[in-house]
């Protein structure tokens, strides 16, 4: 099958060709978890979790910055099965695998702030996913798989099933009628499904000023947790989340220069 389990099953076949094993379905909950004869430890996880991880071995000064990191705004999921697809008035949208959906300039720019103060905005922005029309075989015939989510505060706790369907229904009159199933996750259950995204933070840390220049820690290298061998790779390191790959790439190469070495 297709999709972006694809990619991640050539990087398994490939990663498996070189003499890589791997284990699922185990919480690693402290560094001593995985014994003495590892050389290279890369935690993909949100600062406050690899300081849990490392207790005792992390400095002080690495601690208390870990602790000082802020989360972000949070997202409301919904997954839509649609029958024919979205009708979108905007035509060349039917085609775009990613449709922001956010009105004019002005309400997107109200909507951010919103969010950003803890505010639930006026209008919801959205971005839709029709990742199917790139991968037909997400799809059922005319029955099309819709990913959307919406930008919401930090921890919020309603439902927003209803309101992302009509900000979506505002650009695309008719969508209602082609829904037949909905798949909803809640800013919590987002937390519950990934530890990382705290509050329903699925960008693993707060977007500010200073969080861009110190992520997650103001120093000349964000990637190495003061703990030798030992590594924070996620999106709460540079470049941040959105720059996709590039976190862990960086602190992979990081790692590597650090193996040479010894």
């Amino acid at each position: 099958m297709g999709g972006s389990s694809s990619i991640r099953d050539a990087i398994v076949r490939r990663c498996i060709e070189h003499g890589v094993s791997f284990e699922t379905g185990r919480l690693v909950r402290s560094i001593e978890d995985l014994g003495d004869s590892t050389e290279i430890v890369m935690l993909d996880t949100t600062p406050s979790a690899a300081a849990a991880i490392l207790g005792d071995r992390l400095p002080l000064g690495v601690r208390r910055a870990y602790s000082r990191f802020r989360h972000g705004p949070a997202a409301f999921k919904v997954d839509f099965a649609v029958e024919g697809g979205i009708p979108w008035s905007h035509e060349a949208s039917r085609y775009a695998s990613t449709v922001h959906v956010g009105g004019t300039v002005n309400e997107i720019v109200a909507s951010e702030n919103a969010v950003s103060q803890g505010k639930l905005p006026e209008n919801l922005f959205v971005l839709v996913g029709q990742q199917y029309l790139a991968d037909e075989t997400r799809s059922r015939g005319e029955l099309h798989p819709v990913c959307t989510y919406a930008h919401v505060p930090h921890g919020f706790t309603g439902d927003l099933t209803a309101t992302i369907t009509q900000r979506i229904e505002e650009f695309a009159p008719g969508f209602r009628d082609r829904i037949r199933a909905t798949f909803t996750r809640t800013t919590a259950q987002l937390a519950d499904h990934n530890a990382n995204y705290i509050g329903g933070d699925i960008t693993t840390g707060r977007n500010d000023i200073w969080q861009l220049l110190a992520r997650p820690r103001l120093s000349p290298d964000p990637y190495f947790t003061g703990v030798s061998g030992v590594y924070l790779c996620s999106a709460a390191t540079p470049p941040g989340a959105g720059a996709h790959g590039l976190c862990g790439y960086n602190a992979a190469r990081r790692a590597l220069a650090e193996l040479e070495r010894m």
